[in-house]
């Protein structure tokens, strides 16, 4: 039987950010026997090496994406291939943008590895994951070209909740080239109930489809020595013996302001339980803006910063906290990445959001943790108190958020339209 090639458009694929490795833990679960998966990243620095299965090459690949980092000008032409599907093709050809778009980089090796495939009789589909944008007119430009399936997964709503520029041109522009991606789509994926709802009623007719984040079982199954041993003197280092610790990992408020309002809430909420029978103490692992930081020179309760760590220590010392806390803001659609490692972690989770959200409801449905709700007033000090001195509870099943089972829904998806 011959395979199935997935060529997956993954632009922070190989960044050290969880959320945007979307794909990563998941495709290294699909069937080797069946699937060769062909992940286009964008490079990360000069030598940059992503180690690869014999079923998933990652491919780091040079160039600038649309977004913040570069000026409109310089985008202009990865937008416009949105409308002019072919463009990209004929720029790589004519060798005109060497060293600019990745948009461009990555479709000429795509294309030359299709072209191989297809003539070995392989059957290929066409995968896009936002953000960026790039990655999702990539997908449907190889799509269009060789009459490809295509899905283009969406990790943040373009239109439901739009990122980058402000203002009117913009906000029309995002609108053109969500409603041109998901024109060359076979199906369109989301990670939240909202956003695949705002998808179907936007484009009804088109098939649509729940994909959450996840956590990889392979990270919680065999912790390193160095990381244990790691964790535990990081932690007699920062934190004093006999508190509840409460940590949190991660952004706050970087990708989303409201974010930061909900860690301001939660310092005065701490503030007004403080007292002599519970010492408490949070520990912030990851970056911290200035905002935020200001935000903490208020407590009243115990405070440490730790920079970033690498990704098994952090799981290591998610493990040794007492209580894991989560941030969220007014964005309902919203669940941060970190809320699946929490999940795995076995922590208990208090959540302090603006609004209930889909992080809010996939601790309610996996008993996880619970969530104080700061929009409207309603939340209390008192709540709050309850929440971290209450015992954990037993657990429902939290499989569907593991790549694994992930994986199987992928599969049946592409085994539907390739007829496998």
């Amino acid at each position: 039987m011959s395979k199935v090639n997935l060529f997956l458009f993954a632009a922070h694929h190989a960044t050290g950010n969880v959320a945007a490795q979307r794909f990563k833990g998941l495709v290294k679960y699909l069937d080797a026997d069946r699937y060769r998966v062909h992940v286009f990243a964008r490079e990360q620095g000069a030598g940059t090496i992503v180690p690869s299965s014999p079923a998933v090459e990652v491919i780091p690949l040079p160039g600038h994406c649309v977004g913040s980092e570069s000026s409109l000008a310089s985008s202009l032409l990865s937008m416009a291939s949105a409308f002019v599907r072919s463009l990209p093709f004929t720029v790589a050809g004519s060798g005109a943008a060497a060293g600019g778009p990745w948009l461009v980089n990555a479709l000429a090796e795509a294309d030359r590895r299709c072209r191989d495939r297809l003539a070995a009789g392989e059957r290929c589909v066409a995968i896009g994951t936002y953000s960026p944008i790039d990655a999702l007119i990539a997908a449907a430009s190889l799509a269009s070209r060789h009459g490809l399936p295509c899905i283009q997964d969406f990790r943040d709503g373009l239109v439901f909740e739009p990122l980058g520029r402000p203002g009117v041109a913009a906000d029309a522009a995002r609108r053109l080239i969500e409603s041109r991606v998901i024109g060359a789509a076979t199906m369109v994926t989301s990670v939240s109930p909202a956003l695949v709802e705002d998808f179907a009623r936007r484009y009804p007719g088109r098939r649509v489809g729940l994909l959450p984040n996840g956590f990889d079982p392979d990270d919680f199954a065999a912790p390193s020595e160095t990381d244990a041993r790691e964790a535990e003197e990081l932690l007699a280092r920062e934190i004093p013996p006999g508190v509840q610790l409460i940590g949190h990992f991660g952004r706050v408020g970087a990708s989303d302001a409201s974010a930061s309002q909900s860690l301001e809430r939660f310092v005065s909420l701490m503030n007004a339980i403080e007292d002599s029978r519970t010492k408490r103490h949070v520990l912030f692992v990851g970056e911290l803006t200035e905002r935020e930081r200001h935000s903490l020179e208020r407590a009243r309760f115990g405070v440490a910063c730790v920079k970033p760590v690498r990704r098994g220590l952090a799981l290591q010392l998610m493990k040794r906290c007492d209580r894991l806390l989560l941030l969220t803001g007014n964005r309902v659609c919203c669940a941060t990445g970190k809320v699946f490692e929490y999940l795995a972690s076995g922590v208990p989770v208090v959540c302090v959001s603006g609004v209930e959200n889909a992080a809010s409801s996939i601790l309610a449905e996996t008993g996880a943790g619970q969530t104080l709700v700061t929009q409207g007033g309603g939340e209390s000090a008192e709540a709050l108190r309850r929440m971290l001195a209450a015992p954990p509870v037993d657990r429902r099943n939290i499989g569907a958020y593991s790549k694994v089972a992930q994986a199987g829904v992928l599969d049946r998806w592409i085994a539907d339209m390739v007829a496998i």
